[in-house]
């Protein structure tokens, strides 16, 4: 009579308990090759926003120098795909460059999840989610200044 392998016994016949994590961990840090490095961040209002308009998307919360939804949507059609955050706290290391285009900056950090951006993500317009990041940087892609 056969018996199937159990896939949970190791080629030494003893068992591996699968459940139990990993005790090895790991730290992926990227740091930037080309030398430019672009920061997308939002600044702060002025005024603290209560909890019903941190709530709120960004668009409805009566702030300055927010452009509308449709902005947004179109400056997300020139980006990238997928962006990776990187590191860039050594000073000297690249050229960076904050970004002034508050609907690009949006449509990045909208769909932003840690240190990744994915352009086909369903954006997260809230307040909250917004001005509660910190400065995404990237390394520049093809085709920006």
């Amino acid at each position: 009579m056969r018996t199937k392998p159990n896939p949970s016994l190791t080629a030494c016949g003893e068992l591996h308990n699968m459940s139990v994590p990993p005790r090895t961990t790991f730290e992926s840090i990227v740091t930037s090759v080309a030398g430019k490095i672009l920061v997308f961040r939002l600044a702060p209002p002025r005024r603290p926003l209560g909890r019903s308009r941190l709530a709120r998307p960004i668009f409805d919360c009566g702030l300055e120098n927010i452009p509308p939804r449709e902005d947004v949507e179109a400056a997300v059609r020139g980006l990238p795909a997928f962006l990776i955050g990187i590191r860039s706290d050594r000073p000297g290391q690249a050229s960076v460059r904050e970004i002034e285009d508050p609907a690009c900056s949006i449509a990045i950090l909208s769909r932003r999840v840690g240190e990744i951006y994915v352009r086909t993500r369903q954006p997260d317009y809230t307040a909250a989610h917004l001005f509660n990041q910190k400065p995404f940087a990237v390394e520049a892609w093809e085709g920006v200044p």
